[in-house]
């Protein structure tokens, strides 16, 4: 009997990465990101890095770092591959705190 997938949904993804990162290493930490996106069957319709994101100030210490990387994506995937990416993102040492959030249709 073939198992149902729903269709996939748009969703938003806020990345907060480590700010000691040289210019490089972001760029590879952001492909990183985007390969498992990508791996899991969802696709980047947006992605922002720089103003008014990019370096910012923290609320309070993470990892006891003051500042850190903003990076938002907006991307569509499949509802039961989400979890998969959220624990790849766990998984990577270089994202101090990320957020999925499903947007409205």
């Amino acid at each position: 009997m073939p198992r149902y997938e729903p269709e996939p949904r748009p969703y938003e993804l806020m990345v907060l990465l480590r700010p000691d990162l040289a210019e490089e290493r972001l760029d590879a930490a952001i492909e990183r990101i985007r390969t498992t996106i990508s791996d899991q069957g969802g696709t980047i319709t947006f992605e922002k890095r720089d103003t008014p994101w990019g370096r910012r100030r923290l609320a309070y210490p993470i990892q006891k770092f003051q500042e850190a990387i903003y990076v938002l994506f907006q991307l569509t995937c499949p509802p039961s591959k989400v979890r998969e990416v959220e624990r790849e993102l766990r998984l990577n040492d270089q994202v101090l705190r990320h957020l999925v959030v499903r947007m409205d249709e």
